[in-house]
């Protein structure tokens, strides 16, 4: 198998030995796109010329020093609370560096808020985001939560037509305009989630915002929300409880009759994610607008809530490939005891087996945009997107603080310091392994699913089989059976909830990736289930074939 992928691939082996020893060159100018295959690989079927323009395009500006840049500067100078103007009137402005605007310029011009609603694309939009949300998460993650918020908040529009006929075109216009000014007057909004609360945290149904129906359409807000990211944003998705029970509404932000009834108590620092606003936020009687109808705001939710989830592995997916081949990077030029780190049989080994988990949530993360496109074609492909994306968020950020610790071993002590790209990705990805609830809350409603709707499981088990291959059916009957148990046994839910999207990371990786790559994922994740250790791969696998080919030199 190892000379197999070597030929693949084109390696040339003792190459990285020859390399100099006294600096690592700087880790930028490189094409995210363009030096990713297995990226390219997993889109393969979505690409034509215009969409592979536009992501060589894209990979050019996220990889470059100048994107490095900008995303270090908004990351060392984070926002501020302004609460009061010169005059002493109350303004509650959150003051952002530029670095930060021009992130979030990029970001809505590229169409991350909008491409996937547009019309005119062919069953491929979301892939076609995914790979840009992916590519620009390599290099900055905090100005993303508004951006996936937007995105996701147009979901929930689809169950107020009026409402969404009035702001799907400035959701749409893909113009970045950060002006803290009426809706009526923008040429481009954005929207915040806000939605935690101290108490209840993400318990949709433990909530105790009040909210209180006016006229038609329209209620009034008074409540508390936690950690509310991007509180400059033009709007506030949030959930409130009505005499009918969970209730969506969206305040606008900057409505004059909110002028007085919407409050930004404080900032609060999470550790990560330093380019980004998070605030609590107070509500006293705002005006808001009804989505869907009283009562029925957990389901309104829902679509958008799974949206959050595929933007979390996504963005998880995104920044462990790029910690991961900065660590490539660094084993190809340092020395150690004569060699190159990469040519090191230890060293090789650490990375390799960090490069297939990398090639896993990629090669993940791109199926289920897939299955979101065909969702409403194919029963296999609504199972996916419907079971294995809250499972994938699991795997995604739980498997992510493991993988940021090997690769920050491997680079040594030049990425223990905060300022360093691998450090910064460390702890963004620690937070956002908290976002959108706890790994058990999503796992036993993933249990409760399965066990509502076994047909889910097995629709997505079939999708899944026909990747894998026949050699493999007993690795997916376990599953199978497992699920079964997590429906009964909720305490097995977590278990099952990883070991589903391992099976879907499996599948997508041998039916895209060459045979080798996705064999040796099989080997040391699905049949080798007690790991404690990245390294531990099979040493029939050539590990520095296995880097070369996930994460290659530009």
């Amino acid at each position: 198998m190892d000379e197999t992928l070597t030929r693949r691939i084109g390696v040339r082996r003792g190459e990285a030995s020859d390399a100099p020893s006294s600096r690592t060159p700087d880790y930028a100018g490189l094409n995210a796109y363009g030096a990713d295959p297995v990226l390219v690989a997993c889109l393969e079927s979505a690409l034509d010329e215009a969409m592979e323009d536009e992501l060589q395009a894209l990979g050019a500006y996220w990889g470059s020093a100048e994107a490095q840049e900008v995303a270090r500067l908004a990351a060392t100078h984070g926002p501020t609370l302004r609460p009061l103007d010169f005059e002493g009137r109350r303004i509650d402005q959150v003051e952002i560096h530029p670095a930060y605007h021009a992130l979030m310029n990029r970001s809505v011009v590229s169409g991350l808020l909008s491409c996937a609603w547009e019309e005119g694309e062919d069953r491929r939009q979301h892939r076609r985001r995914a790979a840009a949300l992916f590519l620009t998460a390599q290099c900055e993650r905090g100005h993303l939560f508004p951006v996936s918020a937007t995105h996701t908040a147009i979901a929930a529009l689809a169950y107020a037509t009026d409402l969404e006929t009035e702001l799907f075109p400035l959701i749409a216009s893909r113009r970045y305009d950060r002006r803290p000014i009426p809706l009526e007057e923008k040429d481009g909004a954005t929207v915040t989630l806000a939605l935690a609360e101290r108490d209840a945290g993400l318990d949709r149904t433990n909530i105790t915002m009040r909210g209180e129906m006016t006229a038609g359409d329209r209620l009034r807000v008074t409540g508390e929300k936690w950690l509310v990211a991007a509180p400059n944003s033009d709007m506030a998705l949030t959930l409130c409880r009505t005499s009918e029970g969970p209730t969506v509404a969206m305040v606008p932000r900057f409505a004059p009759e909110n002028a007085e009834a919407v409050r930004i108590d404080r900032l609060m620092s999470v550790g990560g994610l330093g380019a980004q606003a998070l605030a609590t936020m107070r509500f006293d009687g705002a005006h808001a607008r009804l989505i869907g109808e009283p009562g029925r705001g957990l389901q309104v939710m829902r679509d958008v809530r799974t949206l959050t989830q595929l933007d979390a592995v996504l963005i998880s997916a995104g920044a462990m490939r790029a910690a991961i081949a900065r660590a490539a990077h660094a084993a190809r030029y340092r020395q150690s005891f004569g060699r190159a780190l990469i040519a090191q049989p230890l060293h090789a080994r650490v990375l390799a087996d960090l490069a297939l988990e990398s090639a896993a949530h990629t090669a993940l993360a791109m199926r289920l945009a897939s299955a979101f496109d065909q969702a409403f074609e194919r029963d296999g492909d609504h199972a996916l997107a419907r079971i294995v994306t809250p499972a994938a968020r699991i795997y995604a950020l739980k498997a992510a603080p493991a993988v940021l610790a090997e690769t920050r071993d491997a680079m040594g002590v030049l990425a223990a310091v905060d300022e360093h790209p691998v450090a910064r990705i460390e702890a963004d990805l620690s937070v956002l392994g908290q976002w959108e609830g706890s790994a058990s809350e999503a796992a036993l409603e993933l249990a409760a699913l399965v066990e509502r709707d076994p047909n889910v499981l097995a629709d997505a088990l079939d999708e899944i089989s026909a990747d894998l291959g026949n050699q493999n059916g007993d690795i997916v009957d376990d599953v199978a059976r497992l699920g079964e148990r997590a429906a009964a046994d909720v305490s097995l839910a977590r278990v099952f909830a990883e070991q589903l999207a391992m099976l879907a990371a499996a599948g997508t990786m041998r039916r895209n990736l060459p045979r080798v790559v996705s064999d040796a994922y099989i080997a040391s994740r699905l049949r080798d289930r007690h790991r404690v250790a990245y390294g531990a791969l099979d040493g029939r696998f050539d590990a520095e074939a296995l880097i070369d080919f996930i994460v290659p030199e530009g």
